[in-house]
């Protein structure tokens, strides 16, 4: 019972850290840098997701773990309206190459 946590202090130092970060604005060469390496992460990541689901045979059960993961990742930092948002423009996106792929299919026949 020693690791007590002080609420209070907790949210006035999160407070001041999102505070310190909005007031930092990174170079554009920073921001450019940071950007790329986030692709490469985000890619890096999917990658290793599809090797995951396919070597298993339970892409939902991957899904289902990474979904769950992002969305308490992104509600502890963003909150939930982003979240959701977030998850709703993916589910769009899946969607829009959905009706594309079917069309593109549909040109060949």
């Amino acid at each position: 019972m020693d690791n007590i946590l002080n609420l209070d202090l907790y949210k006035q130092q999160r407070a001041a850290e999102k505070k310190a970060k909005r007031h930092s604005k990174l170079p554009t060469a920073d921001r450019f840098m940071r950007a790329q390496t986030i692709e490469k992460l985000t890619l890096q990541i999917d990658s290793l997701l599809e090797d995951k689901a396919r070597d298993e045979a339970l892409p939902e059960a991957v899904a289902m773990a990474a979904g769950r993961y992002a969305a308490m990742q992104l509600f502890r930092k963003h909150g939930r309206a982003q979240t959701l948002a977030f998850f709703e423009d993916c589910i769009q996106t899946a969607e829009i190459c959905d009706d594309i792929l079917a069309q593109l299919e549909d040109e060949l026949v």
